[in-house]
């Protein structure tokens, strides 16, 4: 299991500027945007909107372990 930190480098729908998201992944590259999108629906970021910048290519993304 690996453990992404993704921050938001503009706003995204609902999601501000600069938001951090911890997202686990069970890959080694980047998470998958399925997991990216449980995490922002566990963050609350249920709107169509925000959902759709699931992308991992999205976000600023800096592996944590």
């Amino acid at each position: 299991m690996t453990l992404f930190k993704l921050t938001a480098p503009r706003s995204m729908g609902k999601i501000p500027q600069g938001f951090t998201l911890q997202v686990p992944s069970a890959g080694y590259g980047n998470p998958s945007p399925k997991e990216v999108e449980s995490a922002l629906k566990g963050a609350g970021f249920t709107d169509s909107s925000s959902l759709s910048w699931c992308s991992p290519g999205n976000w600023k993304v800096e592996k944590m372990s």
